[in-house]
C-alpha cells in the first residue's frame, strides 16, 4: 500500500509541475520537476526517501526505452548503423576513457575500475531533457537525430561497461579478451533476445487481433506489458534488458509499418496510452532526482566542506571533459556518413553544431538510475566511495542540465513558427461555421440542425482564450433577428394567419426573447422556479391531485359539470395547434436568419462567436413556446454528423489548394477533424449499445 502511495504522489508531482511550467516558460521542465520534487521532500512520507534500482530500471527506465525504440524505424537503423554505431559505442568508449583516466589521477586513492564505474554511470545521455530545453528553439536539421540516436544506445553501453567494471572490481583482475567477450555477449545477447522475444509477442498480437472475441482488450493490454516482460527475460539470461527493450520497440515500429491500416482503432488507443505513459514516466524520474536532494545534502554534510568542495570541483571537471571530448570528436569527424548530422567538415557550421552537440549531452534518467542501481556490498564488504559516486554523478545531472539551460538559447535561434496561433483560430472558426452554413443548407429539421451545429461549436473550445466579444454583441444580433422574425410575423398577417395568433405569439416573442438580461439571470431563474413549485403544491393539494390518473379523472369530472370550460380547452387546443404551427414556421426562419448572418460574417473575416449564444437562446424560447421546457436528446444520425466533419474537410481542401490556408495549418485542422470525428463515432456507438 505504500508503494502506490508513493506512486500516487510522484503522479501528483509530475501534475504539479505541469501546472506551474506555463508560469515560467523560459524555464526547462525538466529543473520545474527537479524543483517540485525538492518541495515534496517535506511531505512525510517522503522523508529519507530511497528507491530501489531494480524497481527503478524496471519500472521507469524499460518502458521508456521502449517507446523510444518504437519512434526508430528498421529503415533509419539501417540507413544510420555506423553512424549509431560510432555515436553509442566508440564515442562513448571515448568519453569513459578520458573521464576514468582524469578520475583516477585526481582521485588516486579510488581503484581505477570504481573510476571506470563512475565514468560509465555519467556516459549516458538524455534526448528527452534537451528536447524539453530547446522547446521554442530552432535545432540544426540533423542534430537532433544524432542526439535520439545516441540516447537509444549509449544507455546500454554505459549499463555494460558499469557491470563489466563492477565484475572485475569482484574478481579481481582484467582480461581484455575477457572483457570484449563480456561486452559482446551482455549488448548482442540483450538485442537478439529483446527482437526474437518481440517478434512472438507482435505475431501473437496480430493473432488475437483477428481471432480473440474482443481484440482491444487483448492486444493493448500485450503492448504494454511487452516492455517489462521482456526486460526480466533477459535479466534472467544476464543479459542487457535495456538493449532488448530497445530491440524490441524497433521490432514493434516494424510491426506498425507493416500493419498499416489494418487494427487502426487499437493503434491509435495504444498510441495514445503511450504517449501518455512516457511523459509521466520522463516527470517522475526528474522528481525522483529532486527527492534525492535531501540525501545529497546529508553527504555534503558528512564529508565536510573540504571534501564536498573537491567532489563538486571534480564533477565540474567531469563534465568540462565530456563535454571537451563530444566538441572534439565532431569537430575532427570525416566520415561523409556523419555530415548530414554535423554538417561539412572544418567548416563553421561543423563548430557550431561540435558546440551544440557537446553541451546537449544532457544526463538524466539513465544516469540516475545506474548511480542508484550500485551495490552497497561487494565479496561481504562494504562498496568503497560509494557516496563520494552518488554526490558525483547527481552533480553532473544537476550540471548539464543547468549549463544547457542557460548556453543552448545563446547557441539556438528562435525557432519560426509555421503558423500563429490567431491563424490558426480564425481558420478554425471559419471551417466551422463553413460547415454550419452547409448543414442549414442540407437538412430540414431544426431540432436536428441545432445539435450538429451546438456539436460542431464545441470544436472552438479546444484552446483556452477568452472570447474577444463582448454579450453587447450577441444581444445586438438577437435584437436584429428578433425585429426580423416581427416582420415576418407581420407578413404572415397579410398571407392570412389568425390574427389572433399571431399578436399572442408577439407578445411570447417580446416577453420571452426580448426580455432583459437580468430576467436570464440564474438566481431568476431559480426564483422562477420555486413560484412555479409552490402554485403546483397547492393546487394539488386544495384538489387532491397527487396521481396522473387522479388529476386526468378530475379534468373530466369538471369538464362534465362546466361545459363553458370544455369550450374553452377545446378552443385552446385549437389554438394551440396553430400556436405550435407557427412555432415551426419561426424556427425555419431562424435558422436561415442565422444562417444568413453566419455566412455574411464568415465572407467578410468578422469574428462569428455571437451566432452561437443567439442561437441558444432562439433555441430555448422556441422549447418554451412548444411548452418543452426541458432541453431532450435529438436523435442525430450518425452519417449526417459524418457528412458535418466531410464539409470541415471541403472547406480545408478548398482554401489550401487556393493558397488562402498555410499547410502546417490545414494539417493541424485535418488531425483535429480525424480526432473529433473518431470521439464522436466511439460516443454514437457507445449510446446505440
Amino acid at each position: 500500500m505504500t508503494t502506490l502511495y508513493l506512486i500516487a504522489l510522484l503522479l501528483v508531482a509530475v501534475i504539479a509541475a505541469n501546472i506551474v511550467k506555463p508560469f515560467i516558460p523560459r524555464v526547462p521542465e525538466a529543473l520545474v520537476l527537479i524543483v517540485v520534487g525538492g518541495l515534496f521532500t517535506f511531505i512525510p512520507v517522503f522523508k529519507n526517501f530511497e528507491l530501489d534500482p531494480e524497481f527503478f530500471l524496471f519500472l521507469i527506465i524499460a518502458p521508456l526505452m521502449f517507446q523510444e525504440g518504437q519512434g526508430i524505424s528498421f529503415a533509419t537503423m539501417k540507413k544510420h548503423f555506423n553512424a549509431i554505431f560510432q555515436l553509442s559505442v566508440i564515442l562513448a568508449l571515448f568519453v569513459v576513457g578520458i573521464v576514468a583516466f582524469v578520475t583516477n589521477k585526481i582521485q588516486s586513492a579510488w581503484p581505477l575500475t570504481l573510476a571506470i564505474a563512475l565514468a560509465a554511470i555519467v556516459v549516458p545521455t538524455d534526448a528527452v531533457a534537451v528536447k524539453s530545453m530547446t522547446t521554442g528553439l530552432k535545432m540544426p536539421k540533423g542534430l537532433n537525430q544524432s542526439l535520439e540516436l545516441e540516447s537509444l544506445f549509449n544507455d546500454a553501453t554505459g549499463i555494460v561497461l558499469l557491470d563489466l567494471a563492477l565484475s572485475v572490481y569482484r574478481e579481481g583482475h582484467f582480461s581484455l579478451p575477457n572483457a570484449i567477450g563480456h561486452f559482446a555477449i551482455v549488448a548482442l545477447g540483450g538485442l537478439i533476445i529483446g527482437a526474437l522475444a518481440s517478434g512472438l509477442i507482435v505475431a501473437l498480437r496480430l493473432y488475437l487481433s483477428f481471432h480473440a472475441s474482443s481484440a482491444q482488450a487483448t492486444t493493448i493490454p500485450l503492448n504494454i506489458l511487452t516492455p517489462f516482460a521482456i526486460y526480466l527475460l533477459a535479466e534472467h539470461f544476464h543479459l542487457s534488458g535495456i538493449l532488448a527493450v530497445v530491440a524490441a520497440g524497433i521490432v514493434h515500429n516494424y510491426e506498425e509499418s507493416r500493419l498499416q491500416l489494418i487494427a487502426t482503432e487499437s493503434r491509435v488507443v495504444s498510441g495514445t496510452i503511450w504517449q501518455t505513459l512516457t511523459t509521466l514516466l520522463n516527470g517522475i524520474v526528474f522528481v525522483i532526482l529532486g527527492l534525492s536532494i535531501p540525501r545529497i545534502l546529508k553527504f555534503i554534510g558528512d564529508f565536510g566542506f573540504n571534501k564536498s568542495f573537491a567532489l563538486f570541483w571534480l564533477a565540474i571537471i567531469i563534465y568540462a571533459i565530456m563535454f571537451a571530448a563530444r566538441f572534439v570528436w565532431v569537430s575532427f569527424q570525416k566520415q561523409d556518413r556523419l555530415v548530414g548530422f554535423f554538417g561539412k567538415h572544418q567548416t563553421k557550421d561543423r563548430i557550431h553544431r561540435a558546440q551544440i552537440f557537446g553541451i546537449a549531452g544532457v544526463h538524466g534518467a539513465v544516469t540516475l538510475a545506474l548511480a542508484l542501481s550500485l551495490p552497497n556490498t561487494i565479496n561481504g564488504r562494504p562498496l568503497p566511495f560509494l557516496n563520494e559516486i552518488l554526490l558525483i554523478a547527481t552533480l553532473v545531472i544537476l550540471i548539464s542540465l543547468l549549463v544547457a539551460t542557460f548556453a543552448l538559447p545563446k547557441l539556438l535561434d528562435d525557432e519560426e513558427l509555421a503558423y500563429s496561433e490567431e491563424e490558426l483560430n480564425n481558420t478554425r472558426s471559419e471551417m466551422i461555421d463553413s460547415a454550419i452554413i452547409k448543414v442549414e443548407q442540407r437538412i430540414a429539421n431544426h431540432d436536428v440542425k441545432t445539435a450538429i451545429a451546438q456539436t460542431l461549436q464545441t470544436q472552438k473550445l479546444t484552446i483556452a482564450q477568452p472570447n474577444p466579444h463582448s454579450e453587447q454583441a450577441s444581444i445586438a444580433l438577437l435584437t436584429k433577428i428578433s425585429d426580423q422574425l416581427q416582420e415576418r410575423l407581420d407578413q404572415m398577417i397579410e398571407e392570412g394567419y389568425d390574427q389572433d395568433v399571431v399578436d399572442r405569439y408577439t407578445r411570447f416573442l417580446q416577453r420571452g426573447l426580448l426580455s432583459p438580461a437580468i430576467s436570464r439571470h440564474p438566481l431568476v431563474r431559480i426564483k422562477q422556479s420555486l413560484h412555479h413549485l409552490r402554485h403546483e403544491i397547492a393546487w394539488h393539494t386544495k384538489t387532491r391531485t397527487f396521481t396522473k390518473g387522479q388529476r386526468q379523472r378530475y379534468r373530466e369530472a369538471m369538464m362534465e359539470k362546466d361545459p363553458t370550460r370544455a369550450q374553452q380547452v377545446r378552443e385552446w387546443k385549437n389554438d394551440r395547434e396553430a400556436m405550435l404551427s407557427l412555432n415551426k414556421e419561426m424556427k425555419k426562419t431562424a435558422d436561415a436568419l442565422l444562417a444568413n448572418v453566419l455566412k455574411e460574417e464568415l465572407e467578410t473575416h468578422e469574428h462569428t462567436e455571437n451566432v452561437a449564444p443567439v442561437r441558444k437562446l432562439l433555441d430555448r424560447f422556441f422549447r418554451i413556446v412548444n411548452h418543452d421546457y426541458r432541453k431532450k436528446a435529438v436523435a442525430v444520425d450518425t452519417a449526417e454528423y459524418v457528412q458535418a466533419f466531410a464539409d470541415e474537410y471541403s472547406y480545408l481542401s478548398v482554401q489550401l489548394a487556393a493558397g488562402q490556408v498555410k499547410p502546417a495549418v490545414a494539417n493541424e485542422l485535418y488531425n483535429e477533424i480525424n480526432q473529433a470525428q473518431t470521439l464522436l463515432l466511439m460516443e454514437q456507438e457507445n449510446h446505440e449499445e
